[in-house]
């Protein structure tokens, strides 16, 4: 017998009875004390199949066009229109409502899972920003002879539409569609309505020197229609023969619908609940960063407690999942996209119809009431309004050690005011928790609670009452 395990035979290890298997866990990280100590969260890791049905835009677009025509839950139909304008000129200069600023529609779509039992969806209507003058082949450079398809480009010569000044602005709207859907300069009679044929190109530069805004010639984007509907549809690119926009002389650029939603889907994270951190409301209460995620920003690690991501969003909006939410305003707009034919696997295509047809809805009357007497921060609405209106809301880089990987503005949502010396013109302060929202000034080198158009003072986001001036309107 081996030494020492004669001593041992006699003992009890309280090994316990195998009569029931141990529950299966589906594969992923769960850090707890033992192990993964210091990491945040947790993570699944999904099959192949589950992926695909996970990230299905059909399985969005389906609930989304429920949603619009009420099949199942519908919307509370509750539509804030709101401008915001910004400092140093404008991108359209025809008249003065034209010059005011980003035209925006932020739709209220009630949820139970929200901690204000709501998400906001903000819509930059079409023709917020239109050219004043007509299309002319002389101003387009087609390049298409690299290799590599997807790096072709449209470079547009704007130097006689617009000064520096208003060529700026442009910036904020780096990763929009452009299409040719206008007649004129003027917002919003000239919009063509309906303008099936319309062609769009996302903008992916400016150059204040050469005075060219740079667009996306290998993703082309056109308006069709199919069975008396007009969509919105991905064209197929021909490096061959590529497109272009309309320079007879007959059209305007004008940029297409966008939109931004602050839901979990297609943010990509999610916020602290300040108003009143409830049980329920556990995920939102102090978010932290998901085990699988490494956190390379300083601007990500300085949020945590108060937002957390799991997947960055791209500067282009057409790299960006879209939410169901996005898609029934989508349906509201009249540019919904082509049925996507990414299908779910057939069970999960099955429950999808039976949860289309079955998601309960909220008493419009309630929601609405539970909006007005509940809302007391700014927090997720002024951070749709904000990248919906061009600033960036998740910015690379230590910010504030001036390293800012673009120069678009960004919303700060410190508690304390921002230095004067990490800012640039336009960029927003939302004091976190609360509704004070102020604009940097650079001449004035600091925030203001106003914008200064033709010698008025307006505020920087203004609400409209239908017939305002300046009013933002949909036009499909």
């Amino acid at each position: 017998m081996g030494k020492g395990l004669g001593s041992n035979m006699g003992r009890n290890f309280d090994l316990k009875p195998l009569k029931t298997s141990a529950k299966q866990r589906a594969k992923g990280l769960y850090p707890n004390a033992e192990t993964g100590l210091g990491q945040y969260g947790s993570v699944q890791f999904p099959t192949i199949v589950e992926q695909y049905n996970r990230e299905s835009d059909y399985k969005r677009w389906k609930l989304g066009q429920a949603y619009y025509f009420g099949e199942g839950r519908t919307w509370g139909d509750l539509q804030l229109n709101i401008l915001a304008r910004f400092h140093n000129g404008t991108a359209s200069f025809s008249d003065e409502i034209n010059s005011q600023g980003s035209k925006e529609v932020v739709t209220l779509f009630p949820s139970d899972v929200s901690p204000e039992n709501t998400w906001y969806v903000a819509t930059r209507v079409r023709g917020s920003f239109m050219f004043p003058s007509t299309i002319q082949p002389s101003d387009i450079t087609i390049n298409n002879t690299d290799p590599d398809p997807t790096k072709h480009t449209l470079t547009y010569n704007v130097s006689t539409q617009y000064n520096a000044d208003q060529l700026a602005i442009f910036y904020s709207v780096i990763g929009d569609v452009f299409e040719d859907s206008a007649s004129g300069p003027n917002f919003p009679d000239d919009l063509v309505r309906k303008d099936v044929g319309s062609l769009g190109f996302t903008l992916i530069g400016v150059s204040l020197g050469s005075m060219t805004l740079t667009f996306d010639l290998s993703r082309p984007y056109r308006r069709v229609e199919r069975n008396k509907t007009m969509y919105w549809s991905k064209e197929k690119y021909d490096p061959e023969d590529p497109p272009n926009w309309r320079t007879d002389g007959s059209r305007h650029l004008c940029s297409a619908f966008s939109f931004f939603c602050c839901c979990p889907d297609h943010l990509g994270g999610a916020l602290a609940n300040l108003d009143s951190p409830e049980p329920k409301a556990t995920l939102e209460t102090f978010p932290l960063p998901n085990a699988n995620r490494s956190v390379f920003s300083a601007w990500e690690k300085e949020g945590v407690g108060y937002y957390r991501q799991w997947r960055s969003l791209g500067e282009r909006r057409d790299d960006r999942r879209e939410c169901k939410h996005i898609h029934a305003q989508r349906w509201a707009c009249g540019c919904p996209w082509v049925e996507p034919d990414d299908y779910p696997t057939e069970t999960e295509r099955d429950f999808l119809e039976f949860f289309s047809q079955s998601e309960s809805s909220m008493k419009p009357d309630e929601f609405i009431s539970y909006f007005r007497n509940r809302q007391l921060s700014w927090d997720r609405f002024m951070l749709t309004l904000a990248e919906s209106s061009g600033l960036v809301i998740f910015p690379g880089g230590d910010v504030r050690n001036n390293v800012r990987p673009n120069v678009a503005p960004m919303l700060w949502n410190d508690k304390e005011e921002p230095l004067t010396s990490w800012c640039r013109n336009n960029d927003w302060w939302m004091e976190r928790g609360t509704q004070s929202l102020k604009s940097f000034n650079q001449s004035l080198n600091t925030f203001v609670e106003t914008v200064t158009k033709s010698g008025v003072e307006y505020p920087v986001i203004q609400f409209l009452e239908e017939g305002d001036p300046g009013n933002p309107v949909i036009v499909p």
